[in-house]
């Protein structure tokens, strides 16, 4: 009866305990049996004798527990990411905007919406009339009159916008674009100290507005503030602004509110230069033009240009500090290149060449020419557009490399003709030079 009072949790134990103890056959004990797995007994030999029958319910003899495997349970399928949708195009926007305000006239979200997206696609005079019903059926919806002033401002009907956007302003002070957008009409209208305070309220707001930075820069120069101009120019243009960096940039060349600096100079112009602003590259044209004067013509400001466009070059260092400079005749794009960084390097060689590098220009002219062990294919049309660029600017080295192109027919068809039209005016040893190497080799197709 104590077995019977065993809890179920040690059946394998009353199984131990009830049956009889045997003796092992002789030689048992050398090799012992091992015990069996579960593979072991769902494997069991089928002219094995069948295992005894249960014993009744009230018998004093346990059941015998049967091992059963954990069913296996594949892995749960990944989850199914729908894709994005694709963004409705405005004539899209327009068609479900009107659906939406013909089931109900007086919402506001799809008439603000409807009325920037007909602003958005140039319909001025349409986007006004929504923006006014929407604040026919909602007055005091600051975005509605922020939306209408901007709207107006294109129109150039400055009174009328100026009151819808400090309407916009009085029902919620918080609206950066309100605030910054009253500082270009006071701008426009020349209310100078009005737009200084419209515009350090926007950036009281939002500390990083890159535009109010600038603009209030420009107004504070005008206002002969030429310290505090700088201060805000500076950080539209370490915010990446190109106008930013131009201004910055000439304010260093005229050294007003700052220590004149032409090396500081085209370090900005550079920048705004290479996100295409056209006033940068006009800028970086003349200096150019300046240094690379040579010879008897030189003067003091081609020397200190040529010498500021050295130090532009050698600045560049600073910006991998990671890298030794074994000679004094190799530049940051050569040792990028010679370490196998070609997509650092190139970059690079450009801003060195702009900057009336020799070797670097002489690189760009060889990877044009040759390319870069499968790295880089030759004849590059951005390396053709700088020699291009240069070669109008003047620069020797680029007219040079562009006849010797042509004349051999280098990635484009050659042009004899257009070959010699860049040698004109050139020293006659550099032409006479180039014209023998051209005859020495017959074009390539």
């Amino acid at each position: 009866m104590f077995l019977q009072r065993v809890a179920f949790g040690r059946w394998a134990l009353l199984v131990t305990l009830t049956l009889p103890l045997q003796s092992p056959p002789v030689g048992a004990q050398d090799e012992p049996s091992p015990t069996p797995t579960i593979e072991t007994v769902q494997t069991e030999s089928p002219t094995a004798e069948p295992p005894p029958p249960p014993p009744p319910a009230d018998s004093a003899q346990p059941e015998a527990v049967r091992v059963e495997p954990l069913p296996s349970e594949p892995p749960p399928p990944p989850p199914v990411v729908p894709p994005a949708p694709a963004p409705l195009t405005p004539l899209e926007v327009l068609a479900d905007a009107r659906r939406a305000l013909h089931a109900e006239p007086d919402a506001q979200e799809p008439r603000l919406t409807l009325g920037r997206t007909l602003f958005q696609l140039g319909d001025t005079d349409g986007a006004i009339d929504e923006y006014r019903t929407a604040l026919r059926f909602h007055p005091t919806v600051a975005q509605a009159h922020l939306d209408l002033g901007t709207a107006l401002m294109a129109k150039q009907d400055w009174r009328t916008a100026m009151t819808e956007l400090q309407e916009a302003a009085r029902l919620d002070p918080t609206l950066v674009q309100a605030h910054y957008s009253m500082g270009t009409i006071h701008y426009t209208r020349g209310n100078i100290q009005s737009a200084i305070k419209a515009y350090q309220e926007a950036l009281r707001l939002k500390p990083d507005f890159a535009e109010a930075h600038y603009r209030l820069g420009l107004v504070l120069k005008m206002a002969g503030r030429d310290k505090e101009a700088v201060q805000e120019l500076e950080a539209a243009a370490l915010a990446g602004l190109a106008k930013a960096q131009y201004f910055l940039g000439n304010a260093y060349r005229s050294g007003q509110g700052v220590e004149k600096s032409q090396l500081m100079a085209i370090t900005w112009w550079a920048q705004a230069f290479e996100q295409g602003l056209p006033e940068a590259s006009q800028s970086l044209t003349q200096l150019r033009r300046l240094a690379a004067v040579k010879g008897n013509l030189q003067s003091k400001q081609s020397k200190a240009a040529a010498e500021a466009f050295k130090n532009y070059c050698d600045q560049l260092w600073l910006d991998f500090p990671d890298l030794d400079r074994d000679q004094p005749t190799e530049t940051v794009g050569t040792t990028l290149l010679k370490q196998g960084r070609t997509a650092e390097a190139l970059p690079v060689l450009l801003r060195e060449a702009y900057a009336l590098n020799e070797i670097s220009h002489g690189t760009l002219v060889q990877l044009y020419e040759q390319g870069l062990d499968g790295q880089l294919p030759p004849h590059g049309q951005w390396i053709l557009s700088y020699l291009e660029s240069t070669a109008a600017d003047g620069a020797i080295p680029s007219r040079m490399a562009l006849a010797r192109i042509y004349a051999k027919g280098l990635g484009l068809a050659p042009d004899l003709a257009r070959a010699k039209s860049y040698l004109k005016g050139l020293p006659r040893e550099d032409v006479k030079r180039l014209l023998d190497d051209v005859a020495a080799e017959p074009p390539k197709p």
